[in-house]
């Protein structure tokens, strides 16, 4: 609901607990919702599209009081072992692993990124770490952000504000890409997406955009390309786990990722930051 308090992503230890499967000083993380296992599309194994979400926010504060729901269905332990920063990834990676899992990418697939934040880069991590011979073109346009794009594993990337994207592309492969993962929500990205794909190729509309908008599909290529198009949102507990796996693995870097540290008082600066593109993630400490 809102208005509400702000953050979800965080790591902590728990200092009073009702639940005796937690214990005090143990160390959690939460995820920021829990299906009820109930309605209509839980029974469908869909509980990311759960109609009766528990959410949870307000991670940027000293303390956080977790639901029971949450509690009870989407809260784990890691061990000392892991940092707390790593930790706090947890839901970034979860919601890239059911993202990338629904973008059915296979070995010696090209698969373009398109958009360059945290999740992209996770995705670009993803692709690398769990796939092999796979072709990672990124797209962005951001100096800072497309270096960072290279060092996660990005084969090629272009700058959407200077590169003929579809002329570079058709150079890099016989018809376009196999696989498109959209992770900017902006409608105008939708519909280039679909000039960059190949026949029978697939595009992930993993952005979310704005209520209102809208993209015009030519039904031709659709029918006659075999092109799917598809969205992908959230998380569930299984890929909340998933994610915790990896992240106790060294499967994949993601502090890369960490502009830099700030203390809960930076708050107001540490958004600002994130609003202009300045910083990809930075880590709050209280």
């Amino acid at each position: 609901q809102t208005p509400s308090a702000f953050g979800y992503e965080f790591a902590g230890e728990i200092i009073e607990s009702k639940n005796r499967k937690f214990k005090i000083g143990e160390k959690v993380i939460a995820a920021n919702t829990a299906p009820c296992n109930q309605c209509f599309f839980c029974r469908k194994g869909q509980e990311e599209l759960c109609t009766n979400l528990e959410f949870l926010n307000g991670s940027f504060a000293q303390e956080i009081i977790i639901p029971e729901k949450i509690v009870t269905k989407n809260l784990y332990k890691y061990p000392s072992t892991l940092s707390a920063q790593r930790a706090a990834f947890t839901q970034t990676l979860a919601v890239c692993l059911l993202g990338f899992d629904r973008s059915f990418i296979e070995d010696r697939d090209t698969i373009c990124i398109y958009g360059i934040g945290a999740i992209g880069q996770c995705f670009i991590k993803l692709c690398k770490a769990l796939r092999e011979n796979i072709t990672v073109i990124a797209i962005g346009s951001s100096e800072k952000k497309k270096k960072l794009a290279k060092q996660s594993g990005a084969d090629y990337v272009f700058d959407y504000k200077k590169d003929d994207l579809k002329k570079e592309i058709l150079k890099l492969t016989d018809f376009g890409v196999d696989k498109i993962i959209e992770a900017t929500g902006k409608a105008e990205v939708w519909s280039q997406c679909l000039e960059l794909i190949r026949p029978g190729g697939l595009i992930n509309y993993f952005g979310g955009c704005e209520q209102d908008s809208k993209i015009e599909i030519p039904t031709y290529d659709l029918h006659y390309k075999e092109i799917t198009l598809k969205g992908s949102f959230h998380h569930s507990p299984k890929y909340i786990q998933k994610a915790l796996t990896i992240l106790q693995s060294d499967l994949i870097d993601v502090e890369s990722l960490i502009s830099k540290e700030m203390k809960l008082e930076e708050l107001e600066e540490a958004l600002k930051l994130m609003i202009s593109g300045d910083a990809i993630k930075i880590a709050i400490k209280p």
